[in-house]
């Protein structure tokens, strides 16, 4: 090897003219990395030559020639002789001690923990371990520092060899890591720490976790030290061994996370630490959130942090600087995984407690960080924030009109995400409301205020009745259109936002501003001379869909060819909203125009399937050996079964001949990084589900290549590509059903085996749906996905029977179950997160936990209305899980269960005979429930219970019990309550009439009709008074006077105050009445033309 020409050829690769380093490249690939020579060449210019920058090069080519040359291959000896190996391990050890470049020896010794990866295994270079130990324990600091830290390369390269020597390594680390005289080496210490917790286990290693855990309080020691030192590059890398640590074996941690969330808490809270520390404290309790969220919530440290959230956010000051990472906006972030994580009891109600000392504060920044807090921590509450809305409002309406202008600013943000999340809730204070929206909107504020204020109105609109929007229209129409003429894009902007969700609000009422709109909006659907422009473009094309809504296809038809080749357009500008809000405006028009929509199908179809086929990384860029080398072949979420794809779509790196440490942790990121086009294909998946469902028999030729997509990317990285696309499985699912229904197919009837036979084509359909459902459930970390996935079964379920649970192995019933189960008992991997402690039973949940187990409870409904009276089998799973959940100290949980097991009882029949003692105990229990709600519905199973169940003691033993409990009910003021307490009456008459005291009953039930509220309870009501009359009941006939102004009403619109068939039945009764006794019916004008 000529040696001149090879250290030519590397200096010119630190040239900056891009051809000579080509050519350079290229030659070296040729002539030189292809020959194993060149290694022991690169590591004798590792050694001598007098240029760093040359030395860093050989390092990092020696690093990816070492996979390559150093090893075996096909059982034959190295191609680098064993003498010349022998002397190589000891010269690069000598010379990585003796380099002075920290930026060469950390690449020096790289080289050698990949030499180590090889020879170690293979029982080759035995005494490199005890010289690292002696070199991390010399009396020179710079050996201590270079020993220390190839330990680290090592360990990183053979964790789960290294794992078992802890007690090697363990003991010096515990020295090391207190060395005094070098923060080098106590920070080198700390990340060969961090990286020999990803191996250890308290099963394999149970000793080397409890020397781990006593080393712990010096590690954030030395966290600590870098902090007050300012270090900001040392103290990043020691941030990020902390993070790790949240997700290895817990016990590693578990008996200091308590100290370790204090210190990170007081870390985030010093105004005296630099920021960019700051808000990395921040970071590191949301990922406890995140992976410890149990944890978090058994140690109540709830309140605490949202305090200290709330304290860190009066020190906001640019609201509209969203790219600023600053410790306030961090704390806003913090609060809204705090509400999301955690029970509202030590997050929103801490908050709420100290809202009036903020908002009455003198200092501005105090009363904005209060609004802006409360607006974080709706998203993650709704519900509970929902039942503050009285006390929560006049604050927010106080703030509209603070002094400050960054006051009312931040009051409008908490209005739109208040409006987002409580919608109705907002909305029924529009009288209020909206006048006050409509003055910032006249103010001096200036351009961002007026911004928020429009987008405030457009949150807020959507939840105000179309009645109450008219009367605005004159106000807010001349207003928005004013804010539209502005030059402000962004201001541009958010007045088109708001006027869309003024033509969705207003629907037909609209109309007289349509032409006028349109006409001003149109110019804008082609702009794209800039980014602001584009956004600007995709906010007028999203108002336009929800124009079309408002007036409907017949007067938005001129404008939809026009529309669609713009969006068609805006595919192809490379600006992945524009993309987006094309993609809606397609799912918009196939909802306005449903299967007229059919002739846009070809096109917008492909846009659609090409954005889920698009790749997703480009790695393209050569990292040495390392990208050339690399093929990607599958795809799939963490943990589950790859699904092996064609050549276009790609995730899984197979390394070939090569060691792949950092550069590949650098592919992987770039891999498993939600990128723009994920976010666009989950955006795409979702607008097929709506453009098929609405299209229908039109979409049917695409259906196949449809699942075909789907089916592949329910395995996507992404959380959101994998809901999206089971979601819109489901739904072609449906749609082909409702199709196959319209051409003939029976419908459905519950149990099994299947009483009617779906088409071969919904057996294929329903197989594969199923199946990638049943693939994801029970591995599924993502806790929207799983809750989305049990609301589509839970819907398919009531929509289209039980056709999709039958196989031959009845396999798809038992893992239904299963994660049915699993949910219910919150044992799910969703639920569970990462954490591998187990804790004792937390009675609260938040609310995002709650939605999971109350669409877990809504799949078990399907379920029974499904089976039918076979659902008994499943209740022998769910049943004691929903009683469990009856007996909640939450009233939501109460409720929720209370209300599914009444519709389980009603769907089973008389299959729930055998768990009657159990649900009577239960039921009886509840309808002296503090909550009213709960005792609502337990009036409702209480009926259902007593007409379906076949235990006739169990059921009329309890009659008078029942009845007395029922009392109180007769005189509430909740309709809903007395609706239901009526309904049960009733529905225990019809069961056992004998057993009911008709005569002290009937008059009471009788001076409380007609219903006024849930006409569902009017059917057992005058189902029984006919049986009555019909078995010749003297105390119904006796009370006939009492009953005619009664049946008169219900007969009267509304219509929906009975079903058609209690209709019919109780027109018969009034024919009788009128037969036997015609003078009853006198003065009521309406009961004698059904007579006649």
């Amino acid at each position: 090897m000529d040696e001149r020409s090879f250290i030519q050829l590397l200096e010119n690769i630190l040239t900056p003219d891009t051809n000579i380093v080509k050519h350079a490249t290229g030659t070296l690939r040729r002539d030189y990395y292809s020959k194993p020579e060149s290694l022991p060449a690169l590591l004798h210019l590792l050694r001598t030559h007098l240029n760093p920058q040359i030395r860093q090069l050989a390092a990092v080519e020696a690093r990816n020639l070492v996979p390559r040359f150093w090893v075996a291959r096909d059982n034959g000896p190295s191609q680098i002789p064993a003498e010349l190996r022998i002397q190589l391990r000891e010269s690069i050890l000598q010379s990585t001690l003796e380099e002075t470049n920290p930026l060469v020896k950390h690449s020096s010794a790289r080289v050698i923990s990949s030499m180590a990866k090889i020879d170690l295994p293979a029982g080759e270079w035995t005494d490199l371990p005890g010289f690292l130990v002696r070199a991390a324990s010399s009396d020179r600091a710079e050996n201590r520092e270079v020993g220390v830290y190839i330990l680290f390369t090592l360990i990183e390269s053979l964790e789960e060899v290294v794992a078992d020597k802890w007690h090697e390594f363990l003991p010096l680390f515990s020295r090391t890591i207190n060395d005094q005289g070098s923060m080098a080496v106590r920070l080198n210490t700390l990340l060969a720490l961090g990286k020999m917790a990803e191996s250890l286990n308290s099963e394999k290693h149970p000793d080397g976790v409890t020397a781990f855990k006593e080393v712990l309080p010096s590690m954030v020691a030395v966290l600590k030290e870098l902090v007050d030192a300012g270090d900001e590059e040392k103290a990043n890398s020691a941030f990020e061994v902390f993070q790790t640590l949240l997700i290895v074996d817990s016990s590693l941690i578990s008996s200091h996370f308590r100290d370790l969330v204090q210190f990170f808490s007081d870390l985030a809270s010093s105004t005296n630490v630099d920021d960019d520390f700051r808000s990395k404290a921040v970071s590191f309790l949301m990922s406890c959130l995140r992976y410890k969220k149990m944890k978090m919530q058994s140690l109540k440290f709830g309140e605490q942090l949202t305090l200290r959230a709330l304290q860190i956010v009066t020190e906001f000051r640019d609201l509209e600087d969203t790219d600023e990472v600053s410790p306030a906006r961090s704390a806003l972030g913090l609060l809204d995984y705090l509400s999301g994580s955690l029970p509202p009891s030590q997050v929103v109600v801490p908050l709420l407690n100290v809202l009036p000392q903020y908002t009455g504060s003198q200092d501005p920044e105090y009363r904005k960080a209060a609004v802006l807090a409360l607006g974080m921590c709706v998203e993650g509450a709704p519900d509970f924030i929902a039942t503050q809305i009285s006390t929560i409002f006049p604050v927010v309406l106080q703030l509209l009109s603070d002094p400050e202008a960054r006051v009312r600013q931040a009051a409008l943000h908490t209005v739109a995400q208040l409006a987002d999340d409580l919608a109705e809730d907002m909305g029924r204070e529009h009288s209020r409301l909206i006048p006050a929206l409509i003055r910032l909107l006249d103010s001096h504020d200036g351009s961002d205020a007026w911004k928020a204020a429009c987008h405030a109105i457009d949150a807020v609109l959507v939840g105000i009745d179309k009645k109450d929007v008219e009367a605005y229209l004159p106000t807010l129409m001349p207003r928005l259109s004013e804010m539209f003429q502005r030059d402000d894009l962004k201001l541009k902007a958010a007045a088109v936002g708001g006027i869309g969700s003024t033509a969705q609000a207003a629907k037909d009422s609209f109309s007289p501003y349509f032409q006028a709109t349109m006409g001003a909006l149109f110019p804008y659907i082609l702009v794209k001379d800039s980014e602001d422009e584009l956004d600007l473009r995709g906010v007028v094309v999203d108002a336009m869909g929800n124009i079309a809504e408002a007036v409907g296809m017949q007067a938005f038809t001129p404008y939809v060819q026009p529309l669609m080749e713009s969006t068609m357009d805006g595919l192809n500008l490379g600006h992945p909203r524009l993309r987006e809000t094309s993609f809606m405006f397609f799912s918009i028009m196939a909802r306005v125009y449903r299967e007229e929509f059919t002739p846009f199908l070809p096109n917008v179809t492909q846009a659609l399937f090409q954005s889920l086929e698009q790749t997703e990384t480009d790695i393209d860029v050569e990292i040495g050996e390392l990208a050339k080398d690399t093929i990607i072949t599958s795809v799939g979420a963490m943990g589950t079964q790859k699904v092996t794809l064609g050549e276009d779509i790609r995730g899984e790196i197979q390394p070939i001949d090569i060691d792949a440490d950092d550069e590949d942790d650098a592919l992987w990121d770039e891999l498993n990084a939600v990128n723009a086009v994920a976010l666009e294909k989950e955006v795409a998946a979702d607008v097929i589900g709506e453009v098929l469902s609405n299209c229908k028999e039109g979409y049917l030729q695409y259906l196949e290549k449809t699942v075909e997509l789907l089916a592949l990317k329910a395995q996507h990285p992404y959380e959101g590509v994998r809901k999206a696309s089971i979601s819109t499985l489901w739904r072609s699912y449906a749609t082909l059903w409702q199709v196959m229904q319209n051409r003939g197919m029976g419908k459905w009837l519950p149990g099994l085996p299947l009483k009617v036979q779906p088409s071969p084509e919904l057996v294929r359909l329903g197989n594969v749906v199923i199946n990638c459902t049943l693939a994801n459930w029970s591995i599924e970390t993502d806790r929207s996905t799983v809750t989305d996935i049990c609301v589509n079964v839970a819907e398919t379920l009531s929509l289209c029977g039980p056709a999709f649970l039958v196989d031959a192995t009845g396999t798809i019933m038992t893992e239904l179950a299963s994660q049915l189960v699993l949910i219910l008992r919150k044992q799910h991997p969703s639920q569970l997160g990462e954490e591998d402690e187990e804790f004792p039973e937390l009675y609260e949940s938040s609310e995002c936990d709650w939605i999971l187990v109350d669409s877990a409870m809504d799949v078990a409904l399907g379920l029974s209305k499904a089976l039918g009276t076979q659902f008994g089998e499943i209740w022998k799973l769910v049943g004691n899980l929903l009683i469990k959940y009856a007996s909640s100290s939450e009233a939501v949980e109460r409720s929720t269960s209370v209300g599914v097991i009444a519709e389980c009882i009603k769907y089973m029949e008389e299959g729930c005979t055998p768990y009657t003692s159990q649900l009577m105990k239960t039921l009886l229990h509840r309808l002296s429930d503090e909550d009213q709600e709960t005792k609502s519905n337990a009036a409702f199973a209480m009926g259902m219970l007593c007409i379906k169940s076949q235990a006739v003691q169990v059921i009329t033993s309890n009659y008078g019990t029942i009845l007395h409990k029922l009392e109180p009910f007769l005189q509430a003021q909740n309709h809903r309550m007395l609706d239901n307490a009526c309904g049960c009456i009733a529905r225990m008459i019809m069961a056992h009439p004998n057993s009911v005291p008709l005569g002290d009953v009937l008059p009471a039930l009788a001076g409380l009709l007609p219903l006024k509220e849930d006409y569902e309870e009017n059917e057992p009501i005058y189902k029984m008074l006919v049986q009555l009359y019909k078995d010749s009941n003297q105390t119904a006939f006796g009370m006939t006077q009492q009953f005619v102004p009664i049946i008169a009403a219900v007969l009267s619109p509304p219509e929906e105050q009975l079903m058609l068939q209690t209709r019919e039945e109780l027109i018969g009764l009034v024919r009788f009445l009128f037969k036997t006794e015609p003078g009853v019916i006198q003065g009521y004008d309406n009961l004698i033309s059904l007579a006649n």
